[in-house]
This record gives C-alpha cells, sequence and structure tokens, in this order.
C-alpha cells in the first residue's frame, strides 16, 4: 500500500508543474507577456511588437545568419507561411545577429516572405534566456504561449506544424469551415 500514496504524491507534483507550464526560469505566462511586449525592429527600421498581430496565430522563430540549422528551419517556416497567412497564422523570425543591416541582407539574399524583425543578441532572446538557436515559439490567438521548440530537425519541425494546424482547426470549427 505504500505505492498508492507515492503515486498520488508523484501525480500531485507532476500536475503541479504542467499546471504552471514552467518553461525554464520563467512560467508560459511570463514568456508570452515578454515575447508579446518587447519592442523589436522591421526589416524598415520601424519599431513594433508582436502584439501588432493580436488575433492571429505566431510562429515566432529566433534565428540568426550565421546558424546552419536556422537557414535550413527559415526556408521551411517561409513555405509555411505562405500556406498559412490567410488561415490566421504567420511566421515572425526575429534575428539576433548583432550587426541588422546583415540579418536583413540574410533574409533579403534568401527571398523570404515571412516577416523578419531584428532584436541583436542582448535584447528579447537575452531576457528569455534562450539557451540556443534556432528557438521557436507558437502563440496561439490570445497571445498565449503554446510550444516553445529549441533546435531544428524534423521532429521539431512536425511539432510546430501539428500545433498550428490543431489552433487552425479549432478556428476553422468555430467559423463553421
Amino acid at each position: 500500500m505504500v505505492r498508492r500514496p507515492f503515486l498520488a504524491v508523484a501525480g500531485a507534483f507532476l500536475a503541479a508543474g504542467l499546471s504552471g507550464a514552467v518553461i525554464g526560469d520563467a512560467t508560459a505566462d511570463d514568456r508570452s507577456a515578454r515575447l508579446r511586449a518587447r519592442e523589436l525592429t522591421t526589416v524598415e527600421g520601424q519599431p513594433t511588437t508582436l502584439a501588432a498581430w493580436d488575433g492571429e496565430i505566431l510562429v515566432v522563430n529566433f534565428w540568426a545568419s550565421w546558424c546552419a540549422p536556422c537557414r535550413t528551419e527559415l526556408a521551411t517556416l517561409d513555405e509555411w507561411n505562405a500556406e498559412w497567412v490567410t488561415r490566421g497564422a504567420r511566421v515572425v523570425a526575429v534575428s539576433i545577429d548583432s550587426d541588422r543591416a546583415r540579418a536583413l541582407r540574410f533574409a533579403a539574399d534568401q527571398e523570404l516572405d515571412l516577416t523578419v524583425l531584428h532584436d541583436g543578441p542582448d535584447g528579447l532572446a537575452r531576457e528569455l534566456d534562450l539557451p540556443a538557436v534556432p528557438t521557436t515559439y507558437v502563440l496561439d490567438r490570445e497571445g498565449e504561449v503554446v510550444l516553445e521548440v529549441q533546435g531544428s530537425g524534423e521532429r521539431e519541425l512536425k511539432r510546430m506544424r501539428q500545433a498550428v494546424e490543431q489552433l487552425l482547426a479549432v478556428r476553422d470549427e468555430r467559423a463553421g469551415l
């Protein structure tokens, strides 16, 4: 009978951990607020925030021009963005390059149609304590983080796509589509 109390206690700890959706040293709610509030720079050099896209599903990808996996992932995300943008989801690629011009030149050379923003290495990426690039967040229509993916590969891309497709399906269901 010792097993049951142990399982109950273990289950309680697991539920408590999941309910707070702890990501690193901050909760998902804290990360959501930071992501939406931080001022970033557009390709044109204008300030903006992710809150500018409230009501849309966002895939926020932190990348750098020197990161080989980022380059491959951005090409896939650009294709997905073209598919999703008319359905209420968009990809926002946030460069953490120290040189904004270099990041924007890279994005132009790759002919990316997705939204490219610049933040630099000491901005939001540092504030969020990102462990690696690429790191991607999927935010729902309310601006809440529903998924964090570190690194790049088939498994990571599949998780991102599934999360967005599930959020889009909820939207389509509510709209009667």
